[in-house]
């Protein structure tokens, strides 16, 4: 496989399991923004933003910055990438689904991340 073409879907790691709640757990994320060369600078600012929302839906949570960086390219004069590693405390309030939104420039993402208690595992 290419130098950054690996992919990992699922694998648990979108699964928590929480004995109880509430809690408090950190959570990392490698956040991949993609562009054209000319987008992904040093000399460009990009706005950029983690929104948190618990199980019903609702914002609890937003942490946020400019961007500028030196982004990456495999193939030289195609897309650049640029990937950010974040760091996230999350406090569970109730077992359910939390989703993150990671915003750049008006282009958003949600992921999300299902806050289990033991007895809900398939054993």
């Amino acid at each position: 496989m290419a130098p950054g073409g690996a992919t990992i879907v699922g694998a648990g790691a979108d699964v928590v399991l929480a004995g109880t709640v509430p809690m408090v757990t950190q959570l990392l994320f490698a956040v991949r923004y993609v562009g054209a060369p000319d987008e992904l600078t040093r000399d460009t600012q990009h706005p950029f933003s983690c929104r948190i929302f618990d199980p019903a839906g609702k914002q609890i949570g937003e942490q946020g910055g400019s961007l500028s960086a030196e982004s990456t390219q495999i193939v030289r004069g195609y897309v650049a990438e640029l990937t950010v590693p974040l760091a996230i405390v999350l406090e569970v309030t109730q077992y359910g689904t939390y989703h993150f939104e990671f915003v750049i420039d008006d282009s958003d993402k949600r992921v999300p991340m299902h806050i289990v208690s033991p007895d809900q595992l398939n054993q």
